[in-house]
């Protein structure tokens, strides 16, 4: 296949003059970063936070999320200057960061936990400098929500105009309902309220509308907040699950050495165990070059094992989930999801760390249920509430759905969860799917009339108040105590779709919110969880134009 390199855009020249701080925007991204172009959305986040503003920053991983803050913390002539507050998620992602800026020439600086009493001293004293020379300190969230001393600090540089922006990384864990929940993130919406005049950035790569609605909600993001966000979409890689049997560690080795023999790649495992067992069964009895990564490792075994990948001196890294955040190695090949993701954002988000160099590279999932029988006990045993642990079987039942799924494309799947339409034609047999139903003829199932049922449905069922699984169960016909305790099963549509599969009336209710006769609206409850609930958008169902067919592919019809 020929190289598919990662999309520059010249920026606009209107755009790029137009502002105070152009000409220092320019020479930073050439003389600092030794760039000549932006990436799309990047000028417009830097120049929005340069304005003042508050900005979210929606990015495919690879997508150039890190230039968006690193820039504008060098330009000095901006509406505010001084110091950019970081808030990332790890350590280990706060050092690379930190490293990579000062190999730049860029004052950077850090405070965590983990700090001897010299550096942290350090990085006190360069903040607490009447001009600072750090351009930016990075902290966990931790340090946000629990360190008096830093919030001194803050204030410090506020009463000396020093506190230019902060940013919230990975803001989906932010969100109740997100797929990486962090509690001390919950405690950021404090930034605002306590300087509601300093800008604030929020990014992230794996967030559909209901999670930007409730980051936006938690961070206190205003109507004037500028949103930018493009297409999901990766086409140079490609997209495949494979039932996880006896004989898939064996598989996994074919699949690695016939397909990608001395190229580097990502097997993603659930638990340590899984994560050391996997690397140790691959070098010993497969021979190849592997080893193991978590986070219950010595420190100095994490650095030295992540710097032999980095190196090309182990191909393989078994791993849990947080390993390879933030790490930009170009030329990993393949990502293999040994076990089942408990998230469509967390697959996407680890997904994308295969071929950010733009070249062919492949993500495999390895499907059992056992997996999922092992991710219900994780929630059951969670401490958290009851709404929660609810969100996270819906967030888990729209992996299992997007497996056992052998008819549909697996990008319309995926980029539709985050709110994109994307045509299984502009696929071009990048997925399984559809390079498996390719030349088949096609069978068309007409469903104007179940399609007619389930708005119906949605109408009578709580207008405004109904939930897609509502939904679904209703026209199934399940007797569950929630169905039958507001009489939805008394309801002319209840059970029509019995003869259907759950996965089916799904993926009916989907095609409707993409045709926009349906839509989900976000709603912020009194206690700040946020649901999504099923409206109505159109009144004629009998139009052509709005009547919706649902195609399955002859032999592939997908049992729920």
């Amino acid at each position: 296949m020929p190289k598919q390199p990662v999309r520059i855009v010249a920026a606009d020249p209107d755009e790029l003059e137009q502002h105070r701080w152009s000409v220092d925007v320019r020479k930073a991204l050439r003389q600092r970063f030794k760039l000549q172009d932006f990436r799309p959305n990047q000028l417009k986040a830097i120049n929005a936070t340069l304005a003042g503003k508050d900005v979210f920053v929606l990015m495919p991983t690879g997508g150039g999320k890190s230039m968006c803050y690193q820039l504008p913390a060098v330009v000095t002539t901006g509406v505010t200057r001084g110091v950019t507050v970081v808030i990332s998620p790890l350590i280990s992602l706060i050092v690379d960061q930190v490293t990579g800026l000062i190999n730049k020439g860029i004052t950077a600086v850090t405070l965590n936990s983990t700090m001897d009493a010299e550096n942290r001293n350090f990085s006190l004293a360069q903040l607490r400098s009447p001009e600072p020379t750090a351009s930016l300190v990075y902290v966990t969230p931790e340090m946000i929500s629990k360190s008096a001393q830093f919030k001194d600090v803050l204030q410090g540089l506020y009463q000396r105009k020093r506190l230019a922006r902060f940013v919230v990384d990975e803001a989906h864990c932010v969100s109740r309902w997100g797929h990486d929940l962090r509690p001390d993130y919950k405690e950021l919406s404090w930034c605002k309220a306590t300087y509601p005049d300093i800008p604030l950035i929020a990014l992230t790569a794996t967030a559909n509308e209901r999670v930007k609605a409730d980051v936006k909600e938690i961070l206190r993001l205003g109507r004037d907040c500028i949103t930018l966000s493009q297409s999901f979409n990766r086409s140079n890689l490609f997209y495949e699950i494979r039932k996880k049997g006896s004989q898939a560690l064996g598989d996994l080795a074919a699949f690695i050495k016939n397909e990608h023999d001395g190229e580097c790649g990502i097997v993603y495992c659930l638990s340590r165990r899984a994560c050391e067992e996997t690397a140790d069964k691959l070098r010993k009895e497969h021979g190849i070059a592997s080893n193991h990564y978590h986070a219950n490792m010595e420190k100095g075994d994490r650095q030295r094992v992540q710097l032999a990948w980095l190196n090309g001196d182990v191909k393989v890294i078994c791993a849990t989930i947080a390993f390879g955040m933030g790490i930009d190695k170009p030329n990993v090949r393949y990502v293999v999801h040994y076990n089942l993701p408990s998230s469509l954002e967390g697959y996407y988000q680890e997904t994308g760390r295969a071929g950010r160099d733009g070249l062919p590279s492949t993500c495999v999932l390895y499907f059992s249920y056992k997996d999922i029988r092992v991710h219900d006990r994780f929630i059951n045993e969670s401490n958290v509430s009851w709404e929660q642990k609810q969100s996270q079987r819906e967030i888990l039942n729209k992996v299992l759905q997007y497996c056992i799924n052998t008819a549909d494309c697996r990008r319309t799947q995926v980029l539709q969860y985050f709110g994109e339409n994307f045509s299984a034609a502009q696929c071009k047999e990048t997925c399984d799917n559809c390079r498996m139903n390719s030349g088949a003829t096609p069978e068309f199932t007409d469903v104007s009339s179940e399609a007619k049922d389930v708005v119906a449905l949605v109408r009578a069922m709580n207008p405004g108040k109904v939930t897609m699984n509502s939904v679904i169960d209703v026209y199934y016909g399940s007797k569950s105590r929630k169905v039958t305790e507001p009489g939805h099963d008394k309801l002319p549509e209840a059970g029509k779709g019995s003869k259907m599969t759950k996965t089916d009336i799904e993926r009916l209710i989907m095609v409707l919110l993409a045709q926009n006769i349906l839509k989900e609206r976000d709603v912020h409850n009194k206690i700040g969880f946020s649901n999504s609930y099923l409206i109505v958008r159109i009144t004629d169902m009998d139009s052509r134009e709005h009547s919706a067919n649902l195609p399955h592919i002859l032999g592939q019809r997908t049992e729920g």
